[in-house]
């Protein structure tokens, strides 16, 4: 009976779009001629019901969204995939995005979703400006921090200046043109070294641009996400991409075409105006975003209980159990410290630890050995308490991403993680950002002499940091330059790895992540050489590939 009403309800809905059928005439009749289109110029939410009509109709989509208006489409969403849970169809309606003078800090948080496409203002080929970083709201309403602050945030933007033309001036007299390089493309290669040099020093409340591509149901995903967040830019940016989607989007068009309508409707030739007012009454349809589909963005209460578990668990399991807490994985012979954690675990036991990985400081295999050392009753209270967390409508947390993954505990400036993050086919475990690892110090600045100017900015940088963080922990992180070292727990199959070594230890990359990508592939030949024989990896010279980008 259940099934007979629910294939009844069915049918109704699908009239939507299949009421005109008789009328309009299928275009696929014999004898049936392929037909292969892009389609624009429709709004996401009118073209992902043309879409859905592949799986509930006979008709043509363009017979399909020719008919459809945003009133139609919007009372297929409500009855489909907020009614039915068909979110399938929310899949189909892409969004795009752009989010101009946001944090870096926001930046990372925004992109860190794995079904969206992004790009963002690059510090390598662009020169930030002196002034334009993010004043978090709390800070800015302290009369003393906030001076610190914007004191602070000012004077790293002049070092990060200072850095940027001595590096300009070293590399111009170590790598003279080549006779047959042209002037404008070695100053670019140039640069963009010395761009890369001094970008250690910008602080990550740098305001930067970024644009995405995302389709409505993983945007809703990430819009709860951002609502949920304990930062406020983050909670407001997730608010305005919300607003963004619901709303007329920007076209670029609609001036030109406003005016041309308004020049015909001043026309005394009355079929003119005429035509001009049917041509208003079809343009009236705006595209907008998804309003129907980016529905039920509340932040999710699942996703914010586990982070406050994951930091009670790493106080009073962890950080009790290792008298040795402090201890880090990095090795003060490499630049980077990438941590192949390839040894026997049981899917409970990864699970526990990548749990409390996220808000601790320690190293993976430090909370791994502790847990390890716990009872089988504690282990089976720990996953209780993580799975009753979980809501009805609750997709599981990344950490459930288990098992058979290979697992790189990495240790990183933040610059580097900045690119690395990219690669969201891996689970990737963020710790946040702060000073307690310390920062890198770039050999190229070092051997230009600029490494004391670094020193003394970032050990200024810290003491900025730590009288914020006695106010404010949170909105302090805003203040710590992109130079300041961060742990990222990366888990990802054999696929994933040969693209972010291939990709990553290339000439044209960021020397940073050459040399982690490098080590990536050095950790896992020694204990599988046979599976990496065939990596395409580059061992990074600088001095060798500098003008190779």
């Amino acid at each position: 009976m259940a099934d007979a009403q629910q294939t009844n309800q069915q049918n109704q809905n699908s009239a939507i779009i299949d009421s005109n059928q008789e009328d309009l005439g299928a275009t696929n009749k014999p004898p049936y001629k392929r037909e292969i289109f892009a389609i624009a110029g429709v709004s996401p939410e009118v073209l992902a019901v043309g879409m859905a009509k592949y799986s509930r109709s006979a008709l043509s989509i363009k017979e399909t969204i020719s008919e459809l208006t945003e009133e139609k489409s919007a009372e297929f969403h409500e009855k489909w995939v907020i009614g039915y849970g068909d979110a399938s169809v929310a899949d189909m309606a892409q969004v795009q995005i752009a989010c101009e003078n946001v944090s870096i800090l926001a930046s990372k948080v925004i992109e860190d979703n794995r079904l969206g496409s992004y790009q963002e203002k690059s510090t390598r080929y662009q020169k930030f400006d002196r002034g334009r970083f993010y004043k978090p709201a709390k800070i800015m309403q302290n009369p003393a921090l906030e001076q610190l602050y914007e004191e602070h945030c000012n004077y790293l933007f002049d070092q990060y200046i200072l850095i940027l033309d001595k590096m300009t001036a070293f590399f111009m007299q170590k790598f003279p043109r080549p006779q047959e390089m042209k002037e404008n493309i070695y100053a670019s290669k140039v640069k963009a070294r010395a761009l890369d040099a001094a970008r250690y020093v910008l602080p990550v409340s740098t305001l930067t641009n970024l644009g995405f591509s995302i389709n409505a149901r993983s945007l809703r995903h990430a819009i709860s996400k951002m609502l949920g967040h304990h930062l406020d830019e983050i909670k407001e940016i997730g608010l305005e991409v919300k607003n963004a989607a619901l709303n007329t989007a920007y076209n670029p068009q609609q001036t030109k075409i406003t005016n041309f309508l308004n020049q015909m409707k001043a026309s005394t030739n009355p079929e003119l105006q005429a035509k001009a007012d049917e041509i208003s009454k079809l343009l009236s349809l705006q595209v907008k975003g998804a309003p129907t589909l980016i529905k039920h963005t509340d932040p999710k209460e699942y996703l914010q209980k586990i982070k406050l578990l994951s930091k009670e668990f790493t106080e009073s399991i962890v950080r009790f159990n290792d008298m040795d807490a402090e201890k880090e994985i990095y090795d003060a012979g490499k630049v980077y410290g990438v941590d192949f954690v390839d040894e026997k675990i049981s899917y409970e036991d990864e699970l526990i630890a990548t749990v409390f990985y996220e808000k601790s400081r320690y190293s993976f295999r430090q909370i791994l050995n502790v847990v390890k050392s716990l009872t089988v009753e504690q282990k089976q209270d720990i996953i209780n308490s993580l799975g009753n967390l979980r809501g009805q409508f609750d997709w599981l947390s990344r950490h459930y991403e288990i098992p058979g993954a290979l697992i790189f505990d990495t240790f990183m400036d933040y610059g580097c993680f900045r690119d690395i993050q990219r690669h969201r086919l891996c689970t990737q475990i963020n710790q946040e950002l702060s000073i307690d690892h310390g920062y890198y110090v770039p050999k190229e600045l070092v051997e230009a002499g600029a490494d004391g100017i670094l020193h003394e900015t970032l050990k200024k940088n810290i003491e900025v940091y730590n009288k914020i963080a006695q106010e404010f922990p949170a909105e302090a992180q805003y203040v710590i330059a992109l130079g300041s070292k961060k742990r990222t727990l990366f888990k990802m199959n054999l696929r994933e790895l040969n693209h972010i070594i291939e990709l990553r230890s290339k000439p044209g990359g960021h020397i940073a992540y050459r040399w982690l990508a490098y080590e990536m592939y050095e950790q896992v030949k020694q204990k599988y050489p046979l599976l990496m024989q065939h990596s395409r990896v580059m061992l990074p010279d600088f001095e060798r590939d500098f003008f190779l980008r």
